[in-house]
């Protein structure tokens, strides 16, 4: 029996591995009742204007240098929240919040990552994980996604 058990625990366990951590976050366009950060894969050409020396840059994954045509956004309380490149091509990422308007309401510069190819929003942390390429990735607090204080 405990045999059985541990076998089925380890299959899941490996389900769990193979999903890909968008699929993890739910169906795509429904609201989050609870006000939680989520993440949506939309058309890259979709962005909204693009603030002065910064580019849409989605790359399909973490070591493949080839454009997506979808990019992970951050929705978060009314605010859509992108990671753009910097044109200059430093290792920084600029996550510019919108209203609903397309007006921009913050924007946060995170060293140490460029290129986004996913994020992970977790309501246990409250936090949204950022991946870029070469799998870098930084943790952004759901606060700093939100609308200004």
């Amino acid at each position: 029996m405990n045999m059985r058990l541990s076998g089925l625990l380890a299959a899941a366990a490996i389900g769990l591995l193979l999903v890909p951590p968008a699929a993890a976050q739910g169906p795509k366009g429904k609201p989050d009742r609870k006000n939680n950060a989520r993440v949506v894969f939309v058309p890259a050409k979709s962005a909204p204007p693009v603030p002065g020396g910064m580019k849409v840059t989605c790359l399909k994954g973490p070591n493949v240098l080839q454009s997506s045509s979808t990019c992970p956004v951050v929705k978060y309380l009314g605010i859509t929240t992108w990671a753009y490149s910097f044109i200059n091509n430093q290792n920084a990422m600029a996550l510019v919040s919108y209203d609903a308007q397309n007006k921009v309401v913050r924007n946060v510069t995170r060293q140490g990552l460029r290129y986004v190819w996913n994020m992970i929003s977790s309501p246990r942390t409250k936090t949204v994980e950022i991946f870029g390429q070469s799998n870098q990735r930084v943790e952004v607090p759901w606060a700093e996604l939100g609308p200004a204080p």
